[in-house]
């Protein structure tokens, strides 16, 4: 985590530096969405401060967008917000679907990233990249006659990896995977379990990518 608030940081004033030196050229600009399938790991929750319970979840969906802006031909700075999306499988191996009910998380990062770009003499661009930033999560529980939800906010962290093929001048088309982190979760669901905290919470995205360049 320090070391991804560290390099982000850096990349940061890199381009505060870059920005402050010379006019902003708008030709470096860009914007860049991605869609694609999101698994959670297991994780472990508390229920109104009771003994540890493992979950398990359903695969979700995992959609951003962002807009950056190319320092040079290695480096980029960018802020990408978007929305998780998945479901609660399973408590201690109780199937939710068994108990007529359903538990989804909706979560919604805002993150600023730092990306390097390996400068290849050809369409191909592998990149990596870090990110810092918060997410919102917001918890929805339903049973029959009963609806409750709740949001959190959260320190969040991400590091990301993938390969872009530029179609034309403007347009680049990619695959990538994300890793995004959160610090845990808490949230008050009323009448249900009045109080549920999470311990850290950690995804992994794999999906396609478009960007326009300006």
């Amino acid at each position: 985590m320090k070391t991804l608030h560290s390099l982000t940081t850096a990349g940061v004033i890199l381009f505060l530096c870059s920005g402050s030196a010379q006019a902003l050229d708008l030709s470096k600009l860009y914007v860049n969405g991605d869609i694609g399938a999101m698994f959670q790991q297991d994780a472990k929750w508390t229920q109104n401060g009771g003994s540890s319970q493992n979950i398990t979840f359903n695969p979700g969906i995992r959609g951003d967008v962002g807009v950056g802006y190319n320092i040079n031909d290695s480096w980029a700075a960018e802020l990408e917000t978007g929305v998780l999306w998945n479901s609660i499988d399973q408590v201690d191996a109780v199937k939710l679907t068994t108990t007529h009910e359903t538990f989804d998380i909706y979560t919604i990062p805002v993150m600023a990233n730092i990306i390097y770009k390996v400068p290849l003499k050809c369409s191909l661009t592998p990149y990596v990249g870090v990110g810092v930033g918060g997410a919102t999560s917001i918890a929805s529980y339903t049973r029959p006659g009963l609806d409750s939800s709740d949001a959190d906010f959260n320190y969040a962290y991400q590091a990301m990896a993938g390969v872009k093929y530029a179609l034309t001048k403007h347009i680049s088309l990619g695959v990538g995977y994300k890793f995004l982190g959160t610090s845990g979760q808490s949230w008050y669901l009323n009448q249900i379990t009045d109080h549920v905290k999470t311990r850290d919470v950690y995804t992994h995205s794999v999906g396609a990518s478009f960007t326009w360049n300006f």
